[in-house]
């Protein structure tokens, strides 16, 4: 089921196809977050059979009992403090577990530490020395939707004090640097030599070289390579099909460290074609695997030296951190592989194929963050 969210008369609208028949629904809204957030809620009850096909509780609004809205106001019962504001606020959205365990906890926990009255701002204006740029502004706009909430629902008075917050201009560095082919060459033969491996380790280094190959040649997210298994491998037709990732299993809690899969990112399923290096990698690896169980379709293709999962925070930490630092290469998170991948598509192929490569819906993503050279400019000069 896909749900399509859309704006109809200043207000958000969203279609869908039930069972052979179109439908648009109006949950009651204009506020992008709550609407997104609902999309996300019925998307995942779709998918877990919990859908409410009378659609009664997606709609944000009673029509039906317009009085009712403001009696909290009226009696002097409205709450003073944000905290209890924003659980009303985080109830009224009927999330999943899942997702009020994600960024919807963190804003939580920072509101719990200061503990602000509804229409105290200053506690996160002093935030903007703390977080990101990027993070404050995020978090800044889940609050401006409570506070919108409430004020619709007669339980804060007043203008939305968040709105005309602004964050500070920092001098952040570029988070996008795509490794060079010189540096790439340099990692995996540090990598297939066991170069920097510690004689003491009870495993090589060479034992994640087909992982970074890998990530160097698809651009896949890590929780989508970690989390591919050997049913998504097609050698027949060439093709690896991008289904699902390893990721945190926030529905048991937001603190857990247990991994399951999950849908990827943008909950969409991809393809990506096996090239002739791609296609010998993989094939090496599943004849390396030795046994018909661990051949089997729902196993992992890639897998730490313990023959489970790869840790993702352990192989940064006890592999690619050393190596990097060792050969002298300015330190990046392994993510950047991606960055190299769909950097070096845009300059080859162009955007459309970066895009779809990725699994981006369009080229808003791909021509802000990755339309950028990676070489040495020298190797480009003409000759005269």
């Amino acid at each position: 089921m896909k749900f399509n969210l859309t704006k109809d008369k200043g207000s958000y609208r969203i279609d869908f196809t039930l069972e052979g028949k179109r439908k648009r629904f109006y949950p009651g809204t204009k506020d992008e977050v709550i609407a997104k957030q609902l999309v996300q809620q019925m998307t995942y009850e779709w998918q877990t059979s919990q859908f409410d096909l009378s659609l009664r509780s997606y709609k944000l609004k009673n029509k039906s009992q317009p009085e009712t809205r403001h009696s909290s106001k009226e009696k002097g019962t409205a709450p003073q403090t944000l905290l209890a504001l924003w659980d009303m606020w985080v109830s009224s959205l009927h999330l999943a577990q899942s997702t009020k365990n994600g960024h919807y906890y963190l804003v939580r926990q920072a509101i719990k530490r200061h503990d602000p009255q509804a229409s105290d701002v200053l506690w996160f204006v002093k935030l903007r020395q703390v977080w990101s740029v990027s993070t404050w502004s995020g978090r800044k706009a889940f609050l401006t939707s409570c506070i919108d909430w409430a004020i619709e629902e007669g339980l804060f008075s007043g203008k939305n004090p968040y709105k005309p917050l602004k964050p500070l201009k920092k001098a952040t560095p570029d988070r996008i640097k795509p490794f060079s082919s010189k540096e790439i060459d340099k990692i995996l033969k540090a990598l297939e030599n066991n170069e920097f491996c510690s004689p003491h380790s009870r495993y090589k280094h060479s034992h994640y070289v087909p992982f970074v190959k890998f990530l160097f040649i698809t651009g896949c997210r890590l929780g989508e390579a970690i989390g591919l298994t050997w049913d998504c491998i097609d050698f027949d037709s060439k093709t690896i099909v991008i289904k699902q990732a390893l990721g945190r299993d926030l529905g048991s809690g937001p603190n857990k460290t247990r991994k399951i899969l999950k849908e990827t990112k943008t909950g969409n399923i991809r393809y990506i074609p096996m090239n002739d290096a791609l296609f010998a990698l993989l094939e090496a690896l599943f004849h390396q695997t030795g046994s018909n169980q661990d051949q089997s379709k729902d196993n992992f293709v890639f897998r730490g030296h313990r023959g489970q999962y790869i840790d993702t925070a352990g192989f940064r930490r006890r592999v690619w951190k050393p190596v990097l630092e060792k050969l002298g290469i300015e330190y990046r998170y392994p993510y950047q592989t991606r960055h190299t991948v769909l950097s070096s598509v845009v300059s080859s192929h162009g955007l459309l194929a970066a895009a779809k490569l990725a699994g981006h819906k369009n080229l808003d993503m791909v021509s802000r963050h990755y339309a950028r050279y990676t070489d040495d400019l020298a190797d480009v000069l003409p000759d005269v």
